[in-house]
């Protein structure tokens, strides 16, 4: 029992040991902004691309369901004395439900652009995160942040950006 309490008081007086050092050993911060990153990464130029040419594909698409709106709203105009009032209704009918589908394809495509666009940037920011990590695993640092985010205060840390910057093959 005597050998039990020794072993116990030695593994605690072990345990408070390695937790003092721990404790007293000093952090290592950094911090970046990954925003100057992105924008300078080849992956970016091609995502702000592929965008581009979607946006223009819905505003293709969007001008020819308005022309065709026009161009039946035009031909109702031009008939509305002539047809009888089963053929007013039809046709009404048939520019309320045009009118419709571009409305509903304005939502949508507001929705499939952020969705487009969180597509393509994913992949990049992915590809900073892994930086991020290297570059904190080999130089050792505990914390990196964001030079830019939420942080408010922070003592001194080191600016990583060249590392990451470097690592993602970036020049300066």
């Amino acid at each position: 029992m005597k050998k039990a309490i020794q072993l116990l008081t030695l593994a605690a007086l072990f345990t408070f040991f390695a937790a003092n050092t721990y404790a007293q050993r000093a952090v290592k911060l950094g911090h970046f902004n990954s925003k100057d990153l992105i924008v300078k990464m080849p992956d970016y130029d091609k995502a702000q691309n592929t965008l581009k040419e979607y946006m223009e594909q819905l505003n293709t698409e969007l001008e020819s369901m308005v022309k065709e709106y026009q161009r039946l709203e035009s031909e109702y105009m031009a008939k509305k004395d002539q047809l009888s009032d089963l053929l007013k209704q039809n046709k009404e009918k048939e520019l309320n439900d045009a009118a419709q589908r571009i409305q509903a394809f304005r939502s949508n495509s507001q929705v499939e652009m952020s969705n487009k666009e969180a597509e393509l940037t994913e992949e990049i920011y992915n590809k900073v995160k892994q930086a991020a990590e290297s570059v904190a695993k080999e130089n050792k640092y505990d914390y990196i942040f964001e030079s830019n985010g939420i942080l408010w205060y922070a003592g001194d840390s080191d600016d990583v950006t060249s590392l990451i910057s470097k690592k993602l093959g970036l020049n300066k």
